[in-house]
């Protein structure tokens, strides 16, 4: 494709959605920004400089300022950069570490904030199929935004969603027995946990059994109508009570109730499930993302979240940063203040605290899923860091 045409096509996309994107050429230079911010270009320069040659196509670049898609065209070599998708509101810390990276003057600080105040507002899975179309067009390939960017493919979108859709909707199962699972669903949303609540998905996929009530007669309507109730239990108990802005969340509810109601299948239903889900969480997350913490010690702490389920011992997650061991675990200590091996048993506790709360797993049962060497261990290491034994804490949340 030559540079002209392409610069035509972001052109007409430009002029109808007023979402910003730059336009790379082969060598490595910018050939025209559209956004209605000249400084942007160095923000846009910034995340390009991220992408490598061996990159999937297209690729998510996460940054400070949110999400941005980048599509290399396979005929010319060019990129296109499309975004921010932006993943949370704006507050000073996004606006100081977005100046500071992409090295703009600080002067530049209230013109930004009101540029990116005034992108539209997209959900998730909306800009994500908008970077499947540009590859498309570009490309002339057809991707599945599930599969390429790995959101849910066998994992949520066809195991747990099935399970919820399926046989468990006649008239004789009309118990509602996802309690436990949504209650611990929430509480990864209400804490930003995004890599938790995956590894909590890829579980509940391979274990989990549910039972819905009937809402209607035809699948996709049951699905869309369970979908709508589920996306405002998200928002309000999960995501409002995670600190997202109270507005935002709402006008996320509407933004996603409206794209449920476009869907024509049930998997496209299922699909969009775990984006809005996973889209709320994240959106927390970038709330209290540590901005004190180095990528390596962030890459650890999230590694160690995600296999409370396994037998990780602290080679383990020495070996997921690829540093050598004296000297990441003197860096994990300066930075979070307690060691690898305290870090892996606060996780396996803190999941242990969820079991208890919402399911009725045996401490047998919990502390053989959590790898502990022992039920007696678990019980004597859960009361010395909570100072109750598990039975109490169970007695007691589930009471309330």
């Amino acid at each position: 494709m030559t540079n002209k045409t392409l610069q035509k096509l972001c052109a007409y996309y430009y002029a109808t959605h007023y979402y910003p994107l730059a336009v790379w050429g082969s060598a490595g230079k910018p050939l025209e920004i559209f956004c209605t911010y000249a400084p942007f270009a160095e923000i846009f320069a910034h995340n390009v400089r991220k992408l490598k040659n061996d990159d999937p196509n297209p690729r998510l670049i996460q940054s400070s300022a949110g999400l941005y898609g980048a599509i290399r065209v396979r005929n010319g070599g060019q990129i296109v950069l499309i975004g921010p998708f932006l993943n949370r509101g704006l507050d000073d810390g996004i606006l100081d570490k977005t100046i500071h990276d992409a090295g703009l003057s600080w002067a530049e600080k209230e013109a930004l904030r009101q540029f990116l105040a005034g992108i539209p507002q997209y959900s998730y899975n909306q800009f994500l199929n908008l970077i499947v179309f540009f590859h498309y067009i570009l490309n002339g390939e057809e991707i599945s935004v599930t599969d390429h960017f790995r959101l849910s493919g066998e994992r949520y979108s066809k195991n747990v969603g099935t399970k919820q859709t399926d046989e468990h909707w006649s008239e004789e199962q009309r118990f509602h027995g996802t309690y436990a699972f949504e209650q611990q669903m929430l509480a990864f949303v209400r804490a930003g946990d995004v890599e938790g609540l995956q590894a909590f998905f890829d579980r509940v996929a391979k274990m989990q059994t549910f039972t819905e009530g009937k809402l209607a007669d035809d699948m996709l309507r049951q699905q869309k109508n369970l979908f709508i109730g589920l996306v405002a239990m998200v928002g309000k108990c999960g995501a409002i009570e995670g600190n997202l802005d109270v507005e935002q969340t709402y006008q996320l509810i509407d933004l996603y109730t409206q794209e449920c109601e476009k869907c024509r299948t049930v998997d496209e239903v299922n699909v969009l499930r775990y984006n809005a889900i996973m889209d709320f969480t994240q959106r927390v997350a970038e709330l209290r993302h540590p901005q004190s913490l180095s990528n390596e010690v962030y890459t650890a702490l999230q590694f160690i979240k995600t296999h409370t389920n396994q037998p990780i011992g602290v080679p383990d997650v020495v070996a997921c940063v690829q540093k050598s061991r004296s000297a990441f675990l003197a860096q994990f200590k300066r930075e979070t203040g307690t060691t690898v091996a305290k870090a892996i048993m606060d996780a396996k506790l803190q999941e242990a605290k969820l079991l208890l709360r919402y399911s009725d797993k045996s401490l047998s049962e919990i502390s053989s899923f959590l790898y502990f060497s022992g039920q007696p261990y678990f019980q004597n290491m859960f009361k010395k860091t909570f100072g109750v034994t598990p039975l109490e804490y169970r007695r007691k949340k589930q009471s309330k």
